[in-house]
């Protein structure tokens, strides 16, 4: 609570006093808001990371997600388990009032997500998938199964369309032709 304060104070402050010091505290208080809203849902967030405006689902049970270094992930959603089983198998309904907490027994399995990844606005990552180091899941995707190191993945369900570096490679030839585009 006291930092919330802080932050909201900071943030008037510097609404008013421009101050490149000012807004460098306000911008690092805002992000270890932000990261530790993550971390008290389920998170383990590696440095440097930066997540935006996205969805970590929570049960009662606890969801688990494990973070790389270096990663970026912007408007995506994060699926820790799957509560669909319940409608169909018994065993797993604990108590027929639904509004009880706990009242159903879900299929739960972290996501792991590797160092220096990226994944694009309006991606869904479905219970228990790894995505290796140095990839890009392209905006969108739905990624139901493991994606490898190294490589880009797109689409619903999320394929494997090129490798990283092939990515980096037509960006490099982009960023020459057009430099005014980034």
């Amino acid at each position: 609570m006291k930092t919330k304060l802080q932050y909201l104070i900071l943030k008037i402050a510097s609404r008013f006093i421009k101050s490149a010091l000012l807004q460098e505290k306000v911008d690092k208080l805002g992000y270890t808001l932000v990261m530790d809203k993550y971390r008290a849902q389920g998170a383990e967030i590696g440095e440097n990371t930066i997540i935006i405006d996205t969805k970590l689902s929570s049960s009662s049970k606890g969801d688990r997600f494990f973070i790389g270094r270096d990663c970026t992930i912007t408007g995506a959603t994060l699926l820790g388990h799957d509560a669909s089983p319940t409608l169909f198998i018994k065993e797993l309904v604990i108590h027929p009032e639904s509004y009880k907490k706990g009242s159903r027994r879900s299929y739960r399995s972290p996501i792991t997500i590797g160092d220096n990844v990226f994944i694009g606005w309006g991606s869904i990552v479905l219970p228990g998938v790894n995505i290796g180091n140095n990839c890009v899941i392209g905006a969108g995707s739905v990624v139901t199964k493991d994606i490898p190191e190294g490589m880009v993945a797109a689409g619903n369900p999320a394929k494997v369309i090129k490798t990283t570096a092939e990515y980096v490679s037509a960006y490099k030839a982009t960023l020459e032709k057009e430099p005014g585009n980034f």
